[in-house]
This record gives structure tokens, sequence and C-alpha cells, in this order.
């Protein structure tokens, strides 16, 4: 998977070894990745560039990509927790990621609210 070399075997600043993620882990993460991924690439290229160049207009509902932005960031958020409860070496890192990807949604979650309101 894509997230494999992200979180597979290292070594810290140290060079002591930092074990991979755990696969209830890694399948969270990569989860919450891939549904991240598809929501964007329907939302922002698929229905704005590609259906329109083949003749056809789509609209997705926003309650429809709010339901799957809401769905990718209660899983990163459930990630990060499991990961701190095994105190995982990783915890930082993937913390770090999980609230990059967080903050992008939750500006995808605002426009998505804020075109509820105005319907």
């Amino acid at each position: 998977m894509a997230t494999e070399e992200m979180v597979g075997v290292g070594a810290d600043s140290h060079g002591a070894a930092i074990p991979p993620l755990p696969p209830r882990a890694q399948r969270a993460l990569t989860f919450a990745l891939l549904l991240s991924a598809v929501r964007c690439t329907v939302q922002y290229v698929l229905i704005p560039f590609v259906l329109p160049w083949i003749g056809v207009a789509a609209a997705v509902p926003p309650w429809l990509t709010l339901g799957l932005g809401g769905l990718a960031i209660l899983s990163l958020a459930r990630n990060v927790r499991y990961l701190w409860r095994l105190h995982h070496a990783r915890r930082w890192s993937y913390l770090f990621l999980a609230v990059v990807i967080i903050g992008a949604l939750l500006i995808f979650v605002a426009v998505d609210l804020r075109s509820l309101v105005h319907l």
C-alpha cells in the first residue's frame, strides 16, 4: 500500500529501530487516506472537469461529501487515539500527518455546510 513506505520499519534519530504500525492502525490509516483522496478526486477533478468534458453535467450533493469528510475525520482521529494508547514510536509523525489532513478536511466540511445552508 502507499502508506507502507511512510510507516514501515525505520530508525529514529538515535539509530534505534522503529516498529511498523500495527495491522489495525495500518488499515485505519490507509482507509482514512484513501477516503480523503477519493472524495477530493471526485469533487475537485471528476465533477468540475472530467464530466463536463465528456458532456455529462453532474453535481454531488453537499450532504454526501460532508458525510465522506466526516467519516475520514473520525477515522483519522480514532487512529491517532489508538496509536497514542499504544505509545507507538511513530505517533508524533502520524499526529502531524493527521492534523494536516484533518485541517484540510475541516475546510471542506465548512464549504459543504455553507452550501447546505444556502440551498
